[in-house]
Formats: C-alpha cells, structure tokens, sequence
C-alpha cells in the first residue's frame, strides 16, 4: 500500500510539472497584453531624445572631437587603478554574462562607419601615414525606420531582453535543442565537463558539426569553439567559466531530480532545471551583484504587466558598456591553495577567443579562484591597454580601441549628450564641469576636448561622473540602472518568485543559494568567500589557513540549506577513526565528535538543534592532526 501511496505522488507530481507553463526561448508571449515586448527582434526602446545630426539616421555629434583623439587625450591608463570598493572581476565578468543574457545588437557589414586614427598616433599610426582607420560598422536596424524625424532609425535587440538563462540555453529552439543531451534532462558537455565543442560529437578532436549554431570568433573564424546560448560566450576565458557553470548546475539538478522522482520525463527534467537555474542566475543579480555596485530598486511587488522589459537604448549603447573601464589586465589562475598554476597568470589580451586555455589551465577551477583575489579597475576614464589598443589583436594586426568604439557607437545609435540624457531621466542638468566630477585633471581634459558642458558625448559623461557613497558609479548610471534592472524584473511574468512552476521550496532555495555555493558545488573549489563579489586573498579566506592534504577525504552533504538533519557521507580507502568539527563563521567549533570509519562509504547524521542559529557553517574532517577536507553548509 505504501509503494502504491509512493508511486501515485510521483505521478501527480509529473502531471504537476507537465502541466506548468514554460517560458518561451525567444521571449514571445511572455506579457499577454503586448506579446513582443522582451523578445527576441523586438525594438530597442528609445527612452531618451533622439540624437541624430538629422533626426532620422545620421550619426550625431559630429562637431564633437574624433574619438582616437578622445581616447588618446582622456582615457589611457597607465598601471593599476583598483576599485575603491574592492569588488572583485567577478563584477565585470558577471556583468558581461547578464550583457549577452538580455542584449545583442549586431554589425552590419554593408555600413562601415571607420574611425580615422590621427596621423603620427603612437600606437596605431607610429609612421605617420595618415592612413589608418579603426574598423566599426553601424549596428543593424529595422529597415522600416530612419525615414523621418518622426520614424528615426530603430535597433533590433536580437535575443530575450528578459533575465531568462538565454546565454545558456539560447534564443531560439534550434540553438537550444542543439545544446541538448536529450537525455534525463541534461544539457550537453565535453570531456572534463565543459561545454560541447561545435563537432558531431562535442568532442574537440572530432570534425566540426556543419549543423551546430554560430558562434563568433574575431580573432580567427571558422576554429573550433565551444557552443553556448549565446554567440559570444568564447570572447574570454572567463566569460567561458560563467556559462560552463551553469550548464553545470543544470545537469546536477537533473540528477538531483531524477533521483527524487523517477517518472520524470526528459522534457520534465530539462524544464524544471531550466527554471531552477533561471532563478538562481535573477537571484544572483538582484541579491548580490546589483547590491555590491550599489543599485537597490524598489521592493518587488510582483508582476506589473505595464512594465516594459526592452532594453533601453541608452543601456546598451553607453551605460551598460561600463564594464569596459573595469578591466584588468592580467587574469589570474590559482590553485586550491591560493597558489598561481604552474602555467602562470594570462594576459587579457592573450584570453580573447581563446578557449583552448580552458583546458590548458586543467579546467576552469584557476580561472573561478583567480577571479575571487583580484580586485577590479575603478570606474572612470580610464581604459587598460589591451582593450584601447590591443583588442583582438596588435595594432594593424586586428588590434582595436575599445574606447573610440563605444564613443563612436553613441553617436551612430543616436544617443544625445549627455546633459539631454540627465533630463531625460529627471536629473538636473549641469551647468559647469566640476559638478561632473571632483578630479581637477579629468575635468581640465574634458573641458578641452568639449568646450561646453552640453556637447559630452554620453558614454564620457557617464564615466566621468562622482560616485554616489558607497556604490560603484554615479546618478546617472545608477539612474539608468535602476530603470533597466527594475523593469526587466517586474515586467517578467515568469520572475523566479512568483513562476507557477516553482514551488515554495524551489524558491527558498533560490534564495538562500549564493553564486559561491553554485560555484562550489560544480567545481573543485572547498575555500572561497561568500560573495564572490568582493575580492578576497585566499589567506584572508576564513580557514584558509586550514591546511587540506594533497590526498582528501572525498566528501558530500545534504541536504544545504539544513533544517532539521544534516547527512554526511565520508569516501575513504583506510581505516581511521576521524574527527568531525563544526564551526560557525566566526571560527568558534560548535560541535565536534569522533567516529570511526572503515574504506568505502561511510555515513553519519548530525541533528541541527542548538546551537545552530541561522547561519553559514564549516564542517572540517580531521584525521590525526591533519584537515582532511572543508566542506560548508547554511542553516537558514
């Protein structure tokens, strides 16, 4: 009677999840009163006060300064400039990642729009032949608009603009089919479990798939590559790591469902864990990437379906190209121990389509660790070399300025000055430089290059600005950002907090997870600080100092969160007696007991009463005086 009792739950619980509705890949239907809006091809929001020399399609600021001379004059860094909040790369990296989650507005070939490099520039032009240009072309448009000033040239956004895992799972049913193991749920991987590579079996060594999605490659088009959601995914290593985690926790949760239900089905399985990693990656970036720049938006009262979740035009063409003065340009690799690998740091302008340094690297561990010590480049006019002049490549060989590139983007996108885009969005114009910013030097050169304060190009102003207390950037971006992130989150109709096809226990979950758990638990990785978002040396790591034998005990447990009962298993080929310690995040050892353990698997249970307040703990296993493994748990 029981088994029967067992095996009808698992039936309604299938029929329960089969019955759900599912959010569409391309982002269609999502709001039923206006069907496009946040989909894949729907318009770029205009927002702020069309910026064309003509009204409708030319590009504006053309009395402005050329934008090498800009970029030459105001933006080249020398040395580091590290953030003043300590935020770590995860910042930019991430910030990237949810860039190609929600925007991608490509070139068109057939309009170039070329920057012409001043003769005798150092770096590009060091011969002075007057020549040399910096390739741009204008970004593709609806060919419906650019006619009048009442019709002016619109962008299409090519993919989702909602938050909605489309860099992992795709835009389309073709790509996200592709990516598909078809079976129990699963998404594919290669060996070392990284993402498929486009080839018939997602094996490097094996010849590439004609069928598999495009992938873009600027350094050198046409090798092989891994495949993602997003196009983009191999432009660095870094950005490769992001999408390989997640594709990571798709799969575990498959395995953790499929072993709690066995009537499942493979469908099932895939869209249940798609809605789990949906809402882990929104709960990333409303609960700890948002917070540590400093963007709180207003508390979340649910769906508003009058909520337009397009991208703005002004994010994608200048506020949110932020990322790009955050840079470094070193990435570091790392072992367990806080140690650089044997194979040593890597230039960022060495990592850009590069995927091979994956495995080169022994995997993405060196590359989540690396991300966690080192702390990120102010935001300011400051661009590291290997993006102003070394990107894709050496001047003449491919190399590009990435600051010439977003100034010039502005202008051809028709964003207006950026005194018009503070009105825009209700903040007081300014009326002299130095209630832009505080530092007399950046000042002296804007005002130079400018001559008045309302001929700033947007992405310059925007930069230039004074942070706000405590957060990475300043009004106007916050502005921006507030708008942006607040309107992709209330007009979803399928947010993680209120997705029908979640249940209260999925979005605890969601909830009480932090990336550096998403992060743990897909990696090697025992020893990483809690936010990830804020740089932390390994030694200042609580229990770093806890020294972990090359040869570990191989541990699990579960479940985590904990509430009333935490299950440890324990792998060992010896027989040992071993010493289990407690500790809460302060180091104080809460509970410790010994107990014997035999090769092969051994398990124990420790019920969780006081005094485990609400919290995050450390579980260390010792054998003699040795730790033999770290593992972490939070009790909510």
């Amino acid at each position: 009677m029981i088994r029967k009792l067992a095996l009808a739950a698992l039936i309604i619980c299938a029929f329960s999840l089969q019955a759900q509705e599912v959010r569409t890949f391309d982002g269609i239907g999502n709001n039923l009163q206006n069907p496009a809006w946040g989909a894949a091809h729907s318009h770029v929001r205009w927002f702020v006060t069309n910026g064309y020399a003509d009204g409708m399609n030319m590009p504006g600021g053309m009395d402005r300064p050329n934008p090498r001379v800009i970029s030459n004059a105001l933006f080249a860094q020398e040395g580091n400039i590290n953030d003043a909040l300590a935020l770590s790369d995860y910042v930019w990296v991430f910030g990237q990642f949810i860039d190609h989650d929600i925007t991608l507005v490509e070139n068109m070939v057939t309009e170039p729009l070329m920057i012409p490099v001043p003769a005798g520039d150092q770096v590009m032009d060091p011969f002075g032949t007057g020549q040399v240009v910096i390739p741009m072309f204008r970004n593709v448009y609806d060919p419906s608009t650019g006619t009048s000033p009442d019709n002016p040239r619109t962008h299409m956004n090519e993919i989702s603009s909602f938050i909605d895992g489309s860099a992992v799972y795709g835009s389309d049913v073709y790509r996200a089919n592709w990516l598909r193991s078809f079976q129990n749920g699963k998404m594919k991987v290669s060996q070392g479990n990284l993402l498929p590579f486009n080839t018939v079996t997602g094996e490097f060594n094996d010849p590439v798939d004609p069928a598999a999605p495009f992938m873009g490659d600027d350094v050198q088009p046409g090798r092989k590559q891994f495949v993602a959601g997003d196009i983009r995914a191999n432009e660095n290593v870094l950005l490769i790591a992001f999408h390989t985690i997640f594709v990571r926790e798709h799969n575990r949760i498959c395995d953790e469902l499929l072993s709690k239900n066995p009537a499942l089905s493979d469908e099932m399985l895939y869209q249940q864990a798609r809605r789990m990693v949906i809402g882990h990656i929104q709960s990333i970036v409303y609960d700890e990437w948002l917070p540590a720049m400093g963007v709180i938006l207003d508390e979340y009262k649910g769906y508003d379906p009058e909520a337009d979740p397009n991208i703005m035009n002004v994010f994608s063409a200048a506020a949110f190209r932020l990322g790009h003065t955050l840079l470094s340009p070193v990435i570091r690799r790392m072992d367990e121990n806080g140690e650089t690998i044997p194979l040593g740091d890597i230039e960022l302008r060495d990592a850009f389509f590069q995927p091979l340094e994956v495995l080169r690297a022994g995997g993405l561990d060196p590359y989540f660790k690396g991300m966690g010590a080192q702390i990120q480049q102010a935001l300011d006019c400051k661009v590291i070399d290997d993006v102003r002049n070394f990107l894709f490549g050496p001047p003449g060989a491919g190399g590009l300025d990435l600051a010439s590139i977003n100034i010039m983007r502005g202008r051809e996108r028709g964003l207006p000055d950026f005194n018009t885009v503070r009105a825009d969005f209700g903040l007081e114009p300014v009326t002299e430089f130095r209630q832009i910013c505080s530092f007399e030097e950046t000042i002296s050169v804007i005002e130079d290059l400018y001559g008045t304060v309302d001929n700033i190009d947007a992405w310059v102003g925007l930069l230039a600005e004074d942070h706000m207390p405590q957060a990475l950037f300043g009004e106007t971006i916050m502005e921006i950002m507030h708008v942006q992130f607040q309107n992709l989150r209330d007009g979803d109709r399928f947010f993680y907090m209120i997705d029908p096809g979640l249940s209260d226990e999925d979005i605890d979950e969601i909830r009480n997870t932090r990336f550096s758990d998403i992060i743990r638990r897909n990696t090697n990785i025992k020893l990483m600080q809690d936010n990830v978002f804020f740089a932390m040396e390994h030694e200042d790591i609580p229990f770093a100092n806890a020294i972990v034998l090359p040869v570990e005990l191989d541990a699990t447990l579960f479940p985590n969160p904990v509430v009333d009962e935490l299950h440890i298993k324990v792998y060992t080929f010896e027989t040992a007696d071993l010493n289990v310690e407690i500790l809460n995040n302060a180091g104080m050892v809460v509970q410790e007991f010994r107990t014997p353990v035999k090769p092969g698997e051994n398990k124990f249970t420790v019920d969780i009463e006081k005094p485990f307040s609400p919290g995050l703990y450390f579980v260390h296993l010792n054998m003699g005086d040795d730790i033999r493994n770290v593992l972490r748990f939070v009790v909510p």
